[in-house]
């Protein structure tokens, strides 16, 4: 099968959705070929392009450009047996849509999660009844009918878009947004718990700072805790904000590192750490997400701590490979932490537990054989 991955899609550190599942093909013997055009550089550039009319203008000339390349690139990639635009792509797959009246393909569009949803709701960057809003729910909806198949990350999500948006739910997908984390072959010595071989217990966290992250939910949680330490890894649109009340709060437990950093980096930050924070955010979407962040330490053989959700819930059980805590209450963190600080056998038991569910669930084998076996029953 020769499957191409068409798009302004975005790649590198913070986005790993494109990568891990183009990985996950190959490492099950499919051929993909890229027929990409980048158009963001980050989290920051997105919201740009969405909260203002400047942006939104510089966006619509971008993307033209943008298309122009691809169109170009797409008639020049040779044959092949899907087209598969992806994440974030929904204007994409309208371009997509018309070319291949020309060079007929199935079309899968991965949607991942919703655009409207995000900006309308989840950062109330536009409001729900204003022009732009209205625009950006129909080319969602229109994306979503005219692919022949849409990928999500989970059947919350999926439920969510097909009743939102009014598409049928046997055209999605649901695939894990796995990881291309290994887990450490040389795992750190850790003595009664609460230390590791470079140094004292602590939480790490490491992602894109957008409100159903919960950063805020994690200092809070840090301030009730001034014996166990944070660190926080990352930027997006809340990275001033966070900076700024760590400044105010005076937090000697919190290290914050505003930056992305690479996957060979964020490997060796997991081997060190005590436990893997995943998402603590009260929006709806957040309780519709399984973010990389729990996954990468999941991957690595980490204890993974993270909000209760029913999108958590489709992956995790709580106390067997995970612990889940309440998103509405910092010290149900607190007490999780101090748990696996203090607990040997319980940081144990869920180490065995992301192994296994790693090896079961979301390595890239097993995501290259679901999406493999799903992407043929198009062209079959």
């Amino acid at each position: 099968m020769r499957v191409l991955w068409f798009g302004t899609y975005s790649v590198g550190p913070g986005y790993p959705r494109n990568t891990v599942l183009m990985e996950a093909l190959r490492s099950v013997g499919v051929e993909v070929v890229e027929c990409h055009a980048p158009l963001f550089r980050g989290a920051a550039d997105k919201v740009r392009a969405a909260s203002t009319t400047r942006g939104r203008i510089g966006f619509g000339l971008k993307s033209l450009a943008a298309w122009a390349r691809l169109t170009l690139r797409y008639f020049r990639a040779g044959p092949r047996d899907i087209v598969l635009v992806g994440y974030t792509g929904h204007l994409d797959l309208q371009l997509a849509r018309v070319l291949s009246w020309l060079r007929p393909s199935p079309l899968v569009l991965d949607a991942f999660l919703s655009p409207w949803d995000t900006v309308v709701n989840d950062r109330a960057l536009l409001g729900d009844r204003s022009l732009a809003a209205r625009l950006l729910f129909g080319l969602e909806r229109s994306s979503l009918k005219r692919a022949d198949l849409v990928l999500t990350d989970t059947a919350s999500h999926a439920a969510f878009m097909a009743e939102t948006f009014g598409v049928e739910p046997d055209r999605f997908e649901p695939i894990p947004v796995g990881s291309l984390i290994s887990r450490p072959s040389r795992v750190p010595v850790r003595v009664g718990g609460a230390k590791d071989a470079q140094g004292d217990f602590h939480a790490f966290f490491c992602g894109s700072f957008v409100p159903l992250q919960g950063v805020p939910y994690i200092l809070d949680a840090a301030a009730r805790a001034p014996g166990i330490e944070f660190r926080l890894v990352g930027d997006g649109p809340d990275g001033p904000r966070v900076e700024e009340e760590l400044r105010q709060r005076a937090m000697d437990n919190v290290v914050l590192e505003r930056r992305f950093i690479d996957r060979e980096t964020l490997q060796t930050r997991l081997a060190a750490a005590g436990a893997v924070l995943g998402v603590f955010g009260s929006t709806a979407k957040a309780a519709r997400v399984v973010p990389c962040k729990v996954y990468d330490g999941l991957a690595a053989g980490l204890p993974v701590v993270t909000g209760d959700s029913p999108a958590i819930r489709e992956l995790l059980t709580d106390g067997e490979n995970a612990l889940l805590v309440d998103r509405a209450d910092p010290a149900s963190l607190v007490r999780a932490l101090g748990r696996l600080r203090d607990e040997p056998a319980l940081a144990d038991r869920l180490r065995s537990g992301a192994v296994r569910i790693a090896a079961d669930r979301f390595a890239p084998r097993v995501l290259g054989e679901q999406l493999r076996d799903r992407l043929a029953s198009l062209v079959t």
